[in-house]
């Protein structure tokens, strides 16, 4: 009587143990879809120095924080907040601009850095300053509540699909904002 109470005791934990989950296939698909993990999110770029504005007045290194929200249609709306160069904490706004963006997720890339990252084609649809910005091709990768964009590396300067950047940064992200 022992041994069929061991056996009974036994049999339930193995049943338990081996069939007690076939996983939720939505969550497994988010976890492995970039568009899903993308969209409605919310991410920030802490202040760092930008030195890209278009006029020659503005060439010195101002610094920047930039805020980014991606819906679900993967339409993404830049707000770049700038702050004079001397103001590394960025305390004190001296003007913002707003850049709105379509995503396009393309396929799997293999970065310079072997960081398995994705094909972004980002095309601009609005800017406040009427600047004229070009599609950037480039890759996108998200390691946890991290967001990396590729940068130019050699000839892979983001103008074309067949130049597509090809390498990231680690040390330049954006952090996810958890609402």
């Amino acid at each position: 009587m022992k041994n069929l109470t061991i056996t009974i005791a036994l049999s339930s934990i193995f049943l338990f143990s081996c069939g007690g989950s076939d996983g939720d296939s939505a969550t497994e698909t988010s976890k492995s879809d970039p568009i899903a993990k993308l969209s409605n999110t919310y991410w920030e770029k802490e202040c760092s120095p930008y030195n890209k504005l278009s006029r020659d007045e503005l060439k010195e290194a101002w610094n920047v924080k930039i805020k980014l929200s991606i819906d679900s249609s993967l339409r993404s709306t830049y707000r770049t907040e700038y702050f004079h160069p001397t103001d590394t904490e960025c305390d004190s706004m001296m003007f913002d601009t707003l850049d709105i963006s379509k995503f396009e997720i393309t396929g799997k890339v293999i970065s310079e850095e072997s960081i398995e990252a994705n094909g972004l084609n980002e095309i601009f649809i609005y800017n406040s300053g009427n600047r004229d910005f070009s599609p950037n091709y480039t890759l996108i990768y998200i390691d946890s509540e991290k967001l990396y964009f590729g940068q130019k590396s050699g000839s892979n300067l983001g103008e074309t699909v067949e130049t597509r950047h090809s390498s990231i940064s680690l040390d330049n992200n954006f952090t996810q904002i958890i609402n």
